[in-house]
Order: C-alpha cells, then structure tokens, then sequence
C-alpha cells in the first residue's frame, strides 16, 4: 500500500509539472490543494507531498497566508549562477569519468545517440505542421535524453555525493526549461545536440583538456540561449 502511495505521489507530481512547463500557470498563481485535488481526481494528500517536492525545485513557492504559488520565472541573476554551478560540479565530474574512459566513452556516445534520434522526432513532427506548438511529450523525451547525456558524466565520475548534487540541479535546470516552451523560435534542441557532439568527439579522442572546454563553451551558449533577449524584460523577479 505503501509503495502505491508513492507511485501516486510521483504520478501527481509529474502531471502538476506538466503544466508548469506548458506554463499552464502565470507566475504567482495560487495552487489550490483541494482544487487540484478535484481536478485530478485524487486525494489532497499525494498533493500536497507533490508539492512539497516541487518546491524544493524552486518550481513553487509556499507563502504565507496564500500557499503554493507558481514560482516567478528565473532572471538573468538566476540564470547565470545555475550555470555557473553546473560548471565547476559537471566538470569535476567529467573529469573524473576520464579514469573510466573506454565504458564512459561507449556509454556516452549511446547516450548522444538517443538525443539525436529524439531530436529527429521532434524536427519531423515540426516539418508536418511548423505553426504547431511543440508537443509536450517529445518536448519532455528531449529534456530527458539531453539530460542523460550530462549525467552520464556523473555516472562514470564514482562519486556519490557528486551524483547528489547534479539531483539537486536538475531539479533546478527544469525551471530554466520554463524558458524554452514558448515556441519554436525559443527550441534549441538542435544547438544542443552539436554542442554535446563536440564535447563527445573529445572524449572518443582522449582529449581531456578539449573536452572541458567543449562542456564550457556548451554551457555558455545554454545561458546566452536562455537569458531574456528582449530589453524589456527586466533582469530581476
């Protein structure tokens, strides 16, 4: 019964994700635990844990006197300091991933593999209809694949605590995601993918100098793609 509950916790959290990604929401809008609950069809209770879950991704935020909220969207503060993170913690662990080289090298070139082949999903689905908004589940399989590119330095790294911390900001790395579903303009899938080849290209040639500057210079150009390009949009929440 136990093991239930927390398949339905997950499964609650993953569609209140859902549609914070699809921005279903304007930030600050109120989250109504029982509203959500009727919506969904379940208890309050396995809404509430979700919740609680998604604010330690920063994705909601509890107020006082209000609730959960929708988290504001991440400024250009935010932004530069997450990415900051992922590189000092992914280049410690790409690093260290070298000491395992030939497995991490096939075991990465698969993981580019399966972003590739997701990628191609979603060109083909935008070649058929190019007005359409982008689907939310492909959209969600090339979150995935991108990310287990990324993770497959921490895999091979043989540090648990490292694997701990990319957790946490994968976690945060979703609300970044916010960013890209306001259209096809806004979809750098394919930027990614090269950028990701290149870095895989220096790892197969055992080049470990090459391949830290490939992650830098990929994580670079995730924050110059994320940052608000308009001036408008101002820099602080």
């Amino acid at each position: 019964m136990a093991i239930r509950r927390h398949v339905l916790r997950d499964e609650v959290e993953e569609l209140i994700l859902q549609r914070l990604l699809e921005n279903h929401w304007e930030p600050g809008a109120r989250l109504s635990i029982d509203g959500l609950a009727r919506d969904l069809d379940v208890s309050p209770t396995p809404v509430r844990e979700a919740l609680v879950s998604l604010e330690r991704s920063r994705l909601v935020e509890y107020v006082a006197l209000r609730g959960y909220v929708v988290a504001p969207m991440l400024d250009r503060e935010h932004m530069t300091e997450l990415l900051d993170a992922r590189r000092v913690v992914e280049s410690a662990a790409l690093g260290r991933a070298f000491e395992r080289w030939e497995q991490f090298s096939a075991d990465l070139s698969a993981a580019h593999a399966r972003h590739a082949e997701v990628l191609a999903h979603i060109e083909a689905s935008r070649e058929q209809d190019p007005e359409a908004a982008l689907d939310y589940a492909l959209m969600h399989e090339h979150f995935q694949a991108d990310w287990e590119f990324h993770q497959t330095f921490f895999e091979h790294a043989g540090n648990r605590y490292l694997l701990d911390m990319v957790e946490n900001l994968r976690t945060y790395t979703h609300r970044m995601r916010q960013t890209w579903t306001g259209g096809p303009e806004a979809f750098d899938g394919r930027a990614a993918l090269d950028e990701h080849g290149k870095i895989l290209e220096k790892v197969q040639q055992h080049h470990y100098d090459g391949a830290l500057q490939a992650l830098d210079a990929h994580l670079k150009g995730v924050l110059a793609r994320s940052l608000p390009q308009d001036p408008a949009v101002p820099s602080e929440p």
